[in-house]
């Protein structure tokens, strides 16, 4: 996932660039200041474009993320156990594809106000697969002739492991939905430095790699041509646009290279299928790489379902799954406030105030909580790659965000195309999926760019950090049943906590850069007072006050209302702060700011 990063220069001005390593993150980094800032967009934040355009670039966001988000459900449907019933594939991707639609329209519409598309999150996958293992190990297969008996069977099996993540989700989504509407988000970023990001998402990869080199497994062949395919596209062919009519160009291999890669190597699956390249014997190496093999659930399948709450059941609540989720959720919003900072500076308008991005958070914690409700699995967060999409296109109209989440809420009602999406090769999953956790892991490493990374301490805690976050996960998995204490409920927690590599890492990583004595270079402490200086500072918030961040009703109301300035999430929100005057006179008493 490509991360835009808003960095400060030396003159206090802001400017782009399209590192993907930045992940986001403010820097106060002086060599980027000759850098040109991205200006001139063709439709703002607030403009209307015309029917013609909101369709087409409503379209083409939709196109842009579809592969990315495909990919999620297809990622935790293993753990679940869904994978060996079709139809519980394809329901948890409709699910996922409508909660998109309507988590985009509420963060679009009532929390940051900029044009963000929201999407499945990775991190909460590794709390998932543990939560999931503590229930026992999936079924190796359904019989093939199974009966409608046997299906419920399964299905009432599948559909437990499902509501412990629904639950534990809804729990952890009441503390983001805290954190934001709060205005506490300052808090925790100001003990959060480029190593713990660094350690934390790397760590989001780990439980992933099993995952990826499995389904690539299934046929080698396959998985290397989607990969290779990926590869050229994006890295070789970037730079070439296909000429259209009227002597206009399409960005093709910069905006669809996983698209593209993901329908030529299925197209070539269909090919070998129709031939009979592929065996027809499902003990046979290659079988799983046909495309015929659901062809059943697809003719089977209705056409229309809407997803609703409960459809998998009641949730159910555990502590040791709330604190995993917990951990998902903060990790989320730091990845979600470089976004925020990222789009606002690519759409040409001031940084996100303080109200704004806490009303963001929240946002999107409510975003979290419904999706649990509705069962999607994973919390909901930003969609970095429809950020440099404006960048691209220079269109940051909000309307077009809203077209778009409105085709992938009508794609979740659509269930004959869900079913479609699930009988994608596993092998075309896994090479989507390698490539995807390669970026996400370089991103992590690159945010050291922040810090002096060759001194004894940091190379210490990154270090110390990575072997806590990998070598305990990896002995617990060894040596199941080695947590006894004697009380069930603690040996789940600690299972969860000392069993997650996010965790572990994260928290290493954190609590030994705020406690080891560094310089400020070691520290990364400019890159922390940058997050500080956009996500809290008052006077930044004073001079960048801006329309497209007030609520689209009730402003009025609000402006003549003198408590609302109290409230973290309203527009008129002035900090936490003492007022000005009172800092003035209080120095210019005693000497001390």
């Amino acid at each position: 996932m490509n991360k835009m990063s808003a960095n400060k220069d030396e003159d206090g001005n802001f400017n782009m660039t399209d590192n993907p390593s930045a992940v986001g993150l403010m820097a106060t980094d002086s060599k980027r200041k000759e850098e040109p800032a991205i200006t001139g967009m063709i439709y703002g934040v607030e403009d209307r474009p015309p029917w013609a355009n909101i369709v087409l670039m409503g379209i083409q966001h939709f196109s842009v993320s579809f592969s990315g988000l495909l990919a999620m459900p297809l990622i935790i449907v293993a753990p679940l156990c869904f994978h060996l019933d079709r139809n519980l594939v394809s329901q948890l991707i409709a699910t996922s594809f409508f909660m998109c639609g309507v988590t985009t329209l509420l963060q679009t519409g009532l929390g940051s106000r900029l044009p963000i598309l929201q999407g499945m999150s990775a991190t909460f996958i590794g709390p998932i697969i543990i939560m999931t293992n503590l229930r026992g190990p999936c079924p190796e297969s359904l019989p093939a002739n199974a009966t409608e008996g046997e299906l419920d069977e399964f299905r009432e099996f599948a559909y437990g492991r499902m509501q412990v993540v629904q639950g534990s989700l809804i729990l952890a989504s009441f503390v983001q939905v805290l954190i934001g509407f709060t205005g506490f988000v300052g808090v925790l970023l100001s003990v959060i430095g480029p190593i713990t990001l660094a350690s934390t998402l790397i760590m989001i990869c780990i439980p992933l790699i099993p995952i990826a080199t499995e389904s690539c497994g299934t046929h080698w062949g396959i998985a290397s041509l989607c990969m290779l395919l990926i590869v050229i596209f994006s890295q070789f062919l970037d730079k070439y646009n296909i000429p259209c009519p009227g002597k206009r160009k399409l960005a093709l291999f910069t905006f669809f290279p996983i698209l593209l890669a993901v329908a030529i190597t299925w197209l070539l699956c269909l090919i070998l299928t129709i031939t009979d390249v592929f065996p027809n014997d499902p003990a046979k190496y290659g079988y799983k790489a046909r495309t015929d093999i659901y062809n059943t659930e697809i003719k089977n399948s209705v056409w229309l379902r809407v997803p609703y709450p409960g459809q998998f059941g009641l949730p159910q609540v555990t502590f040791s799954g709330f604190v995993g989720m917990a951990v998902a959720v903060i990790a989320g919003i730091i990845e979600s406030i470089g976004d925020y900072h990222a789009c606002a500076l690519i759409a040409c308008v001031p940084p996100p105030p303080t109200h704004a991005i806490n009303r963001a958070v929240g946002m999107e914690g409510l975003g979290c909580l419904l999706a649990g409700f509705w069962g999607t699995g994973c919390g909901y967060t930003s969609y970095s790659n429809n950020v440099c999409t404006i960048g691209i296109t220079k269109v940051a109209s909000r309307p077009v965000l809203y077209f778009s989440a409105c085709i992938y809420i009508i794609a979740g009602v659509f269930a004959k195309f869900a079913m479609f999406c699930a009988a994608i090769p596993e092998a075309i999953i896994g090479a989507t999926l390698a490539c995807t956790l390669g970026m996400v892991a370089s991103c992590g490493f690159a945010n050291l760019q922040y810090v002096k990374v060759d001194t004894s301490r940091n190379l210490f805690i990154l270090g110390l950090a990575l072997v806590i976050g990998l070598g305990i996960p990896d002995y617990l998995v060894k040596n199941p049943g080695c947590i006894n204490t004697g009380a069930e409920l603690l040996d789940q927690v600690l299972d969860v906590i000392l069993g997650s590599p996010l965790m572990l890492g994260g928290f290493t990583a954190c609590l030994l850069d705020n406690l080891v004595r560094g310089t400020p270079e070691e520290k990364g402490t400019g890159w922390r007072e940058g997050i500080g200086e956009a996500v809290a500072d008052r006077e930044i918030h004073e001079v960048t006050e801006h329309k497209c961040y007030d609520l689209p009703f009730g402003m009025a109301w609000i402006r003549r209302t003198e408590w609302t300035r109290y409230i973290p999430f309203v527009p008129t929100f002035n900090g936490f702060q003492k007022p000005k005057r009172c800092r003035k006179a209080h120095f210019e008493a005693t000497g001390v700011e």
